[in-house]
């Protein structure tokens, strides 16, 4: 396996976008502003300033606090970016940026530094995350929409150093670059126009760090399904070699295992926290998650098949699963093998609704989903054997 470090973080900081919901661009363009500051002031740090925007929200929640709560859980998930992301085979800026991206200048962030103490990585990061959370909704640039731009920058100059507020006033003042910003054609490949030279590729162990780091990301907004992700991906790690699978493939599902439920940070966690059956409208948005996986993963690289594993897991031999009917002859075995674990270990823990099951009532279930031909009758009775 190898995967491009450039592909990797560009293709999972969407799932950061899909958590906030608000702005499905976000990272992206948070990259796209701070890597132009970044070359107007001479920064010379164009991929650790592109990757730390990219990932820098990591560590928030789509659980907001009140207003005046607000510095207190800034200054959290600042914290747990840096944590999170200090865990990953990155340079060591890319999580100092993210851990004050929310200090100002003058004294008044999270963590009340100032001045020269805030490194230019964050400053700029702070602005640029700023500003496209003021103007992501905006429809359409005219001149209002240019004057409010520059009053915009005046009334936060307090935010960075006067060279970073003096770059990025003299590129708001070039027309091409708020016109490429409002352009919402383009919007979505703003942070294509940057380009990274970054000739690093990532192993199967490290991009695991990276598969497990955004499984704390999925699997921390629940506290039921807290292991869930980390459960299947060492289930369908073990089945793969009991099947006699090699080792690349044995990585390639523990990462999908990893993995496989990211597109559940599209979804509520008052649906996911639901004490009780889901609504037919609770459902409809939570069968959403399989198709945002794979909207996700299919970004990546060399992804392509564990994008397959991950996001058919609620698939079913019958043409019945969702979200694309697919049958039997169009799944994999490892696609098979996947929906067993998945199954398995949904069973298998606590939820709000019910308490886990015990193993004869799991194997029970299994069974008769074997039998209505949603799940491989063989491939279960040799999973039955290693589990």
């Amino acid at each position: 396996m190898k995967i491009s470090r450039h592909s990797l973080i560009f293709g999972l900081s969407y799932a950061l976008d899909i958590l906030g919901k608000n702005n499905l661009s976000h990272s992206k363009s948070t990259a796209y502003l701070s890597v132009m500051i970044s070359r107007e002031i001479g920064l010379g740090e164009d991929a650790l300033i592109y990757y730390a925007a990219l990932l820098h929200d990591i560590g928030i929640s789509d659980e907001f606090t009140s207003q005046q709560k607000y510095l207190i859980s800034m200054k959290r998930h600042c914290v747990i970016g840096e944590r999170m992301l200090k865990k990953l085979p990155l340079p060591q800026e890319i999580p100092a940026y993210v851990l004050h991206h929310h200090e100002h200048y003058d004294g008044s962030g999270a963590f009340k530094l100032s001045g020269e103490a805030i490194s230019k990585g964050s400053q700029i990061i702070c602005i640029a995350s700023e500003f496209d959370d003021t103007f992501a909704k905006s429809e359409y640039l005219d001149r209002d929409l240019a004057l409010k731009v520059h009053d915009w920058l005046g009334r936060n100059r307090y935010m960075v150093s006067e060279k970073i507020a003096e770059a990025f006033d003299s590129l708001i003042k070039r027309e091409y670059f708020l016109f490429d910003y409002f352009n919402h054609e383009t919007k979505y490949a703003l942070s294509d126009k940057i380009v990274v030279n970054d000739e690093v590729y990532y192993g199967a162990d490290d991009v695991e760090k990276f598969a497990l780091c955004f499984a704390e990301v999925i699997d921390q907004r629940s506290p039921f399904t807290f292991y869930h992700s980390t459960g299947i991906a060492e289930i369908a790690r073990r089945a793969a070699a009991h099947l006699g699978y090699d080792g690349e493939a044995q990585h390639k599902m523990y990462i999908s295992g990893l993995l496989h439920d990211i597109g559940k940070l599209h979804v509520s966690t008052d649906i996911l926290h639901k004490d009780g059956k889901l609504t037919p409208e609770d459902r409809f948005e939570m069968n959403k998650h399989t198709y945002f996986t794979r909207k996700i993963l299919e970004q990546i690289r060399g992804f392509e098949e564990i994008t397959n594993i991950a996001a058919n897991h609620h698939e079913k031999l019958d043409g019945r699963g969702y979200p694309y009917h697919l049958r039997a002859e169009q799944l994999s075995e490892l696609e098979r093998v996947m929906s067993i674990c998945d199954v398995y270990q949904a069973l298998t823990e606590e939820r709000p609704y019910r308490e886990k099951l015990p193993p004869e009532k799991v194997w029970e279930i299994i069974d008769g989903m074997t039998e209505n031909n949603h799940l491989d009758k063989s491939l279960v009775e040799k999973i039955k054997l290693m589990l």
